[in-house]
């Protein structure tokens, strides 16, 4: 029998770094976005060697968990980020896959705005309502917000407190931002539109502050079907690459 066991050999100290920032991701603890401590604070918080760290990082990296921004830092990255970005990529100019896409979001996000009334946390409701304000502004002095909208959907799903939909919803947001940005410059006269976005978007807020799930879930329902009446109004006249059509 002795033959039939080895023993275990003692982990490397960059395996037992990677193993615990990758838990943190995958937890949900680190969300897509965020930015990882230096490499010198990461060595004086874990007690290892710099050595150690970057090996850690750098097997994140390749792994797809982080990506390095030369001046800028290590942040985390989408575990859904390539396939979901190559399936949108491959897909986005055929037929009928704006609506799949949005079908896919009115099941997510209704979903994402019913738990967010549950577990959001009181900083969480404060983020929406900053962003809320900037949407404000933002339409008070005729900038697009459109990327404030989709921070605004982010922020909702984040407090969702499912690790999935959150990197689901980051993988997206670059999409969602061409589509907004389009919404928004296209309806930029239209107060009654931009007005309607605005009205719908403190709905779903007020139903997270005030915990009313259902209620959360029925005002994001009526957003997205709104959202959708609008691209199908100006998709004649949009490609999803920006351009217009021929």
């Amino acid at each position: 029998m002795n033959e039939l066991f080895r023993k275990i050999p003692q982990k490397k100290v960059s395996d037992r770094v990677f193993d615990q920032i990758r838990e943190l991701i995958t937890s949900g603890r680190l969300n897509p976005g965020d930015r990882l401590p230096p490499e010198r604070e990461l060595t004086g918080l874990l007690e290892v060697s710099r050595s150690s760290v970057r090996e850690a990082i750098l097997k994140l990296e390749c792994l797809g968990f982080v990506e390095q921004r030369h001046g800028e830092g290590t942040f985390v990255r989408s575990v859904t980020e390539t396939p979901l970005t190559d399936y949108v990529r491959e897909h986005i100019q055929q037929e009928g896959f704006m609506d799949d896409l949005m079908q896919i979001r009115a099941v997510l996000e209704t979903w994402g705005a019913e738990a967010a009334a549950a577990n959001a946390r009181p900083e969480e409701i404060a983020a929406m309502e900053a962003c809320l304000e900037e949407m404000r502004q933002a339409g008070q002095s005729g900038r697009i917000g459109h990327e404030l909208n989709v921070r605004l959907h982010v922020l909702i799903s984040a407090a969702s407190a499912n690790r999935f939909l959150v990197h689901v919803m980051n993988t997206i947001s670059s999409w969602l931002k061409s589509v907004t940005c389009k919404i928004y410059a296209d309806t930029a006269e239209d107060d009654a539109t931009q007005a309607r976005l605005l009205e719908q978007h403190d709905a779903i807020v007020a139903a997270i502050r005030s915990g009313d799930g259902p209620a959360a879930r029925q005002a994001m329902a009526a957003h997205l079907r709104f959202t959708e009446a609008v691209v199908h109004r100006i998709a004649p006249s949009w490609s999803p690459s920006g351009s217009r059509k021929p």
